[in-house]
């Protein structure tokens, strides 16, 4: 067998270290939950700033902007949480191995389960600002 099919095979197998589903389940949420912080956060500071005349990017405006990031990292986490999940029900049906490497797996899945539903919280929250407040006003 070939090293390519072998590596593509240990990152379809939930139980291998370099599962990429538990990966992506673990690493995505928290990592998407802070580029919308960032990214959002760094969109209205520089757009609303006194040196940018157009309040606009490529004839949008940021409230769609900071509607697309924030709807963006939201399907990316609910793609990562649907991963886990389904990487949490190969293991179910899988036969009885290796008891370490599938509590590991296991743990990985529910993990990555968990932080999508909590990030996914954040990130919806994350979208009442844009239908609330209005970019570059200033409190009276």
């Amino acid at each position: 067998m070939s090293t390519g099919a072998t590596s593509v095979r240990r990152a379809t197998n939930p139980e291998s270290p370099r599962s990429f589903a538990l990966w992506f389940g673990v690493l995505v949420p928290p990592v998407a939950w802070a580029s919308h912080l960032l990214l959002g956060d760094g969109l209205f500071e520089l757009g609303c700033s006194r040196g940018f005349v157009e309040k606009d990017i490529y004839g949008l405006s940021f409230q769609f902007w900071a509607l697309f990031q924030t709807t963006l990292f939201l399907v990316l986490d609910v793609l990562a949480g649907l991963l886990a999940l389904s990487a949490y029900r190969a293991l179910g049906r899988s036969p009885a191995g290796d008891e370490t490497r599938r509590g590991r797996a296991r743990g990985m899945a529910v993990a990555g389960m968990a932080s999508s539903v909590v990030y996914g919280l954040l990130l919806v929250y994350g979208l009442l600002p844009t239908f609330f407040l209005r970019a570059c006003e200033v409190s009276p």
